[in-house]
């Protein structure tokens, strides 16, 4: 048994969210200028890996079609949400005319489209987003995490790899066996509480809510708390952690941005008392530090035959307690002075930071150090 560890220095959590590189479209059907509210669709090309467009109550979907002359476009559940480009009235289906290479309509209300000509077809499948609850307390913490490329791994249950287990036997913990990029963020609670832990959006854009995007592992992260977290036994002091939320196309509100995040994000809720701990962002999928720099999945895992172009992937992360209750902190556990100390450019509220402040807690900061400790084991050449 080989392990080999070492330490290595990401550098600081930025202050605002870290937009990843844009996804090509020799990637992703869907375009790179694609938004949440404008689509480009293109019949040459075909479907999109991703068939769902997820949109706010009130918004309208503008989506162009290339390359559709003599497409039928059709909303399947006959509630005349369509509008052709120029207006007019609502309509259930209409075809591209001739000599149209381009052609636009709007969307305003969910649909279950269907272009389609002879054989082919391209499904468009139209959701508006539910709001999500507050949970209980106050947002106290708003950053990004960042899952850089050149990552340190753990590995769980190896022997078990090509199924899912439960980490620490926790049921809401699924993951697949095998290795798992993390990153590791050392945080303080200085009051006793009830926690909410939830990531609202990642990056790149997740492929079941805009449509043709390609899958990545941003898409299903894992997030987990322990009072001390051993990268050669990741099931060791585990307190809480989730893969799936129970609610899917949720949106969010922070610092005046909407949001919008599906059932693969991780949320979970945890009494913690005052004390140190450690927050664990990781994979539910199974991909080694290697693999994950090459843009492939464990040879095992359920989804091995889905490549990605390597980018960094990021999560917003919130936190919510009670107002004034935690800290983050550098591996050395000192306040990180190299790092923007506001929190305030991702969301945090103001009244928030003004009353922490105001208290002299100075217990809230943006500035930390992902301190990285790869633990790897390899198994056995053939």
């Amino acid at each position: 048994m080989l392990r080999v560890r070492n330490s290595l220095l990401i550098g600081a959590i930025a202050g605002s969210l870290v937009v990843a590189g844009s996804v090509s479209a020799a990637v992703a059907l869907g375009g790179p200028s694609d938004t949440r509210t404008s689509i480009t669709v293109d019949c040459a090309v075909g479907e999109g890996v991703g068939d769902n467009q997820v949109i706010l109550p009130g918004e309208t979907l503008t989506i162009t079609l290339l390359n559709c002359e003599g497409w039928t476009v059709e909303d399947q559940d006959a509630l005349d949400a369509m509008t052709v480009s120029g207006g007019g009235a609502p309509v259930n289906s209409f075809v591209v005319p001739g000599g149209a290479s381009t052609f636009a309509f709007t969307v305003d209300d969910e649909a279950d489209i269907e272009v389609a000509f002879g054989g082919d077809d391209i499904d468009i499948d139209v959701y508006f987003a539910t709001p999500a609850a507050d949970p209980s307390g106050s947002l106290i913490v708003t950053t990004s995490v960042n899952m850089p490329v050149v990552i340190d791994d753990f590995e769980v249950d190896l022997g078990s790899a090509g199924s899912d287990i439960d980490l620490g036997g926790f049921a809401d913990c699924h993951m697949e066996a095998g290795y798992h990029p993390y990153q590791a963020l050392p945080i303080v609670i200085s009051n006793d509480g009830d926690f909410t832990f939830r990531v609202i959006d990642v990056t790149p854009v997740d492929e079941d809510l805009q449509w043709g995007q390609p899958y990545y592992p941003s898409q299903d992260f894992f997030l987990a708390v322990y009072t001390s977290f051993d990268p050669e036994n990741p099931a060791d002091n585990l307190v809480d952690c989730n893969d799936d939320r129970d609610l899917d196309n949720v949106s969010f509100v922070n610092g005046g941005v909407d949001y919008i995040s599906d059932d693969q994000a991780p949320e979970f809720l945890s009494p913690l008392t005052a004390g140190s701990y450690t927050l664990v962002m990781t994979t539910y999928r199974s991909t080694s530090s290697d693999d994950w720099e090459n843009g492939q999945f464990s040879t095992w895992s359920g989804v091995s035959d889905i490549t990605w172009t390597p980018t960094p992937m990021t999560a917003l992360f919130e936190l919510w307690g009670p107002t004034g209750s935690i800290a983050l902190e550098s591996d050395a556990g000192e306040v990180d002075d190299a790092a923007e100390p506001e929190l305030a450019a991702t969301g945090m509220a103001s009244d928030i930071v003004a009353g922490t402040v105001a208290a002299a807690l100075l217990l809230i900061t943006v500035g930390m150090l992902f301190a990285l400790v790869r633990s790897r084991r390899r198994l056995p050449q053939a």
